[in-house]
């Protein structure tokens, strides 16, 4: 079962996804996602809230702060999100293997430090808990997700023979992959600073960043991009002057992508020093109806197009927004063959380009919100996790609570009290096609306490 091993510890790395850009700019508070405003609570993950809340969008210098403010943190600090939730998390593999039954914490805190009045020089943070790359939740009951990899009926059910094989081929000719899936930890109570970057706006059209911070994602999601709760480490520089250059923010972003098994910034500041991600960016919000974004990547010599799209359509008065987003994956990767290992010759692997798109329709009424979308992603998504093995053995880099293949997905969330939000969501993958994935259906559900507006209840201390 050696084999069937080293899979399931490769999908360490399936959701290498790479947490929402944290910006010391104010979000663009965009009409037709005004009713996301009323989601569960910003800052978590897609499988906690709906996708779409949990954007942010920074399209502008930070404001002047006000003379009088009612916070008594307010000149220092910029609380964005500070929570704690518990949930319930059950999903199936390909082959209906049960790959989580299990509670799960995830404590979050992020914002910003501000070093002048205007906010205009700032240290951004996010810490959480977590101890890998694609996952900020822990588990505390239950087998871990390793323990389950290594079950001998896991391989019997998620593999056929000619993917077995495959997968045996990507071990020895990918041992940098083999050796990192060895680091998954599912289980615990880690909670470590993942994003410290150095925010400054010298000039009111210009923002420029350093450090370890979240992905730029416009206004796409976790589903056709990278997972919340990933990182990089390197420089942004942001341009927002709508006047010259039509677009609300325009940008550009050179950073290593990598150590998934090291969400603890401490332990990776040489990442700083290295370089494999390079984008270009822009977004706008057109008129009070709609705003879209679009973005060019290379990744580690993989060429990538995205766009979307937000439309209001709350006068409808069937659904307040309806988001679109797709993306185009322009080249062919090929990775090497062996000439020599223990199974014989391993010959050399072509991943062809592909394109994928995802749609969904949210509706808020009072204290319920929620969303219905539809989302078809391809089968070599997991391409952008840089390796051989995570490649064969579909661990992608989007949101793990979505991965590959068509699927079907709903979030709903109701306010119980200030600062208690119940939330589910449920997806299920639909079609005829077989792709490997370890969330062929999925549920979570559980309750997010807000912190900071539990706090805030009496006097205003964020």
């Amino acid at each position: 079962m050696k084999f069937s091993r080293m899979l399931l510890q490769a999908a360490t790395g399936i959701g290498l996804a790479i947490s929402a850009a944290l910006i010391a700019q104010q979000p663009l508070h965009l009409v037709a996602t005004a009713p996301l405003a009323n989601a569960a609570t910003a800052g978590l993950d897609s499988s906690v809230t709906s996708p779409a809340s949990v954007v942010s969008v920074p399209a502008s210098a930070p404001a002047p702060a006000a003379k009088n403010s009612s916070s008594l943190t307010a000149r220092w600090l910029d609380l964005k999100t500070f929570s704690h939730t518990e949930r319930y998390r059950n999903a199936y593999s390909v082959g209906d293997y049960r790959m989580f039954d299990n509670a799960q914490q995830r404590s979050l805190i992020e914002g910003k430090i501000k070093l002048d009045p205007q906010g205009r020089y700032a240290i951004g943070f996010r810490a959480s808990s977590g101890g890998y790359f694609n996952w900020a939740f822990g588990s505390y009951t239950g087998e871990s997700f390793l323990a389950r990899l290594s079950d001998p009926a896991f391989a019997l059910k998620y593999c056929t023979p000619a993917e077995y094989y495959a997968l045996a081929q990507a071990e020895f000719a990918d041992p940098a992959g083999s050796v990192l899936s060895q680091a998954l930890v599912s289980n615990g109570w880690h909670f470590y600073m993942r994003e410290l970057y150095f925010s400054a706006t010298p000039v009111k059209p210009v923002t420029v960043e350093f450090g370890s911070f979240g992905f730029e994602r416009g206004l796409s999601t976790e589903i056709t991009t990278f997972d919340e709760d990933g990182y990089l480490s390197g420089e942004r520089i942001r341009f927002h002057d709508p006047k010259h250059l039509f677009f609300d923010e325009v940008g550009f972003t050179n950073a290593y992508f990598g150590d998934i098994a090291t969400p603890n910034l401490f332990d990776r500041g040489s990442s700083l020093t290295k370089f494999n991600y390079r984008q270009a960016f822009a977004k706008k919000q057109l008129n009070k109806w709609l705003g879209f974004s679009g973005e060019y990547t290379w990744q580690t010599g993989i060429d990538t197009l995205r766009e979307a799209a937000v439309i209001a359509t709350k006068e409808s008065r069937v659904v307040d927004s309806v988001r679109v987003e797709a993306y185009h994956r322009l080249n062919t990767i090929t990775y090497p063959g062996v000439a020599q290992s223990p199974i014989g010759p391993i010959p050399a692997v072509a991943v062809p380009g592909a394109s994928g798109f995802a749609v969904a329709a949210e509706k808020s009424l009072g204290r319920m919100s929620g969303d219905l979308g539809y989302a078809s992603v391809d089968q070599h998504y997991s391409v952008y996790s840089d390796g051989r093995l995570f490649e064969a053995g579909s661990f992608p880099l989007n949101g793990d609570a979505y991965g590959q293949g068509n699927r079907i997905f709903a979030h709903a969330s109701y306010k119980i009290a200030p600062g208690v939000t119940a939330f589910g969501f449920y997806t299920h993958e639909v079609g005829s096609d077989r792709v490997l994935t370890f969330n062929q259906q999925g549920l979570n559900a559980g309750v997010t306490f807000d912190l900071k507006a539990m706090v805030n209840t009496g006097k205003k201390v964020f």
